[in-house]
């Protein structure tokens, strides 16, 4: 009897997978933690804030932890260093300490989309097997260098950020086959390069390495408001940089584009037309990046609720939900038809009313957000709570409004 015990033990462990998804889980089975044969653990959609005694299931090489209420990184996954591949998407981490990934050396796998992330540790350098790394619908400024440590990634996902730039060096590793940047507000490259994919942006980032680009900044510069409100003499008083007269029947149908350089500038005008039924187009053209300028005509503006709702309040919410975080430039024009006082009393009207606006916009996108923080199922509103929180921290720039003096003959 004692050497069949003993031959048992010399037996290798059998690899066990348990899935516990879906069962509204608060805590781990404590039979779960006590088996140590558990190779794959599957927990996605259940309740837990922490995972207090994972570090017992020292075999473990798959970890599902995806749609929980995570709030704190398990600092206990440091002793899994047998991990191969961890979900952790779609809770409600803010930060990872330290200390962690240096300890996975076996990594190949890792998935933090969805969740409050405004950085990533130095030491996911050390995970030098990781192969795929999904980093969307996070709060993520800049690129985390530590990304271009990690050579034999193959596949990269940062959509849904806050990213203004991506680094060259990243596309210098040519094991990446899979990469998408979508709605970062991006300027560097420009969204359209990283529309065509990877072999469009390293053709890009290639051109500028052998200065084969003619490359020069752009600003697209869109001109936006009411018929005959001045965009159009205000467009082409920017280009001959003076005061120029348009005539009535010059005014503009459908949209023009032009050009103007300055230094290493290149300003592309989008002068739109102001009739209503171009309304419906507009949208389509408004994109990330852009400088809008809202042309108001003071001099046919009144301080009442349906003069700025028509004149000012249909644009600055037409932009708002395009482009949230772009600068607003409004221009007063037709100066020469108001008494100083008025346009005082006007400037001071338009830009109360649009600072309310912006105000309230903002105490209601946080109701929404306290409204799906008191929802008994948080994990089924993680996308919703993710496109939330991106509009919140999207912060439309209006300028103080500008005066030019139009003139119409």
């Amino acid at each position: 009897m004692a050497v069949n015990k003993m031959a048992q033990r010399n037996e290798p462990l059998q690899e066990k997978t348990v899935n516990r998804s879906k069962e509204k889980l608060k805590v781990l089975p404590q039979e779960i933690l006590e088996d140590v044969t558990v190779v794959q653990l599957i927990l996605e959609r259940n309740r837990l804030k922490n995972i207090s005694g994972i570090k017992n299931l020292i075999n473990l090489k798959t970890l599902n932890l995806s749609r929980n209420d995570l709030v704190d990184f398990p600092v206990e996954i440091a002793q899994l260093v047998q991990l191969e591949t961890l979900y952790l998407n779609q809770n409600k981490i803010q930060i990872i300490p330290d200390g962690i990934f240096n300890h996975l050396q076996h990594l190949k796998f890792l998935k933090l989309s969805t969740n409050h992330l405004n950085k990533i540790p130095g030491d996911l350098g050390c995970c030098k097997s990781l192969q795929y790394l999904n980093l969307s619908h996070n709060n993520l400024k800049d690129l985390p260098e530590v990304v271009l440590e990690l050579q034999n990634l193959k596949e990269l996902f940062v959509e849904y950020n806050r990213l203004r730039e991506l680094p060259a060096k990243l596309f210098e590793n040519q094991k990446l086959e899979k990469f998408s940047a979508a709605s970062n507000r991006l300027r560097e490259p420009p969204d359209e390069v990283c529309a065509g994919g990877l072999k469009q942006i390293r053709s890009y980032f290639s051109q500028l390495r052998s200065s084969e680009a003619d490359y020069m900044k752009r600003v697209k510069t869109m001109f936006l408001g009411s018929s005959m409100a001045g965009k159009s003499t205000l467009c082409k008083s920017l280009k001959e940089k003076q005061t120029v007269a348009v005539d009535v029947k010059d005014r503009t149908v459908g949209i023009e584009i032009s050009e103007m350089k300055i230094e290493d500038f290149r300003f592309l005008f989008w002068d739109f037309a102001g009739q209503e039924e171009y309304y419906l187009t507009h949208h389509v053209f408004i994109t990330p990046q852009a400088l809008v300028i809202l042309v108001i005509d003071l001099a046919s503006y009144r301080t009442e609720d349906t003069h700025f709702t028509n004149k000012v309040g249909f644009w600055i919410n037409n932009i708002l939900m395009r482009v949230p975080d772009s600068v607003v430039l409004p221009v007063g024009t037709h100066v020469d038809q108001c008494e100083v006082d008025d346009v005082r009393d006007k400037k001071k009207d338009i830009q109360r009313r649009i600072q309310d606006m912006l105000e309230k916009r903002k105490e209601c996108l946080e109701r929404r957000m306290d409204n799906l923080r008191e929802n008994t199922e948080p994990a089924l509103f993680c996308d919703q709570s993710s496109k939330l929180d991106e509009l919140t921290n999207h912060n439309l720039q209006v300028c103080q409004i500008h005066i030019h003096n139009v003139i119409i003959v």
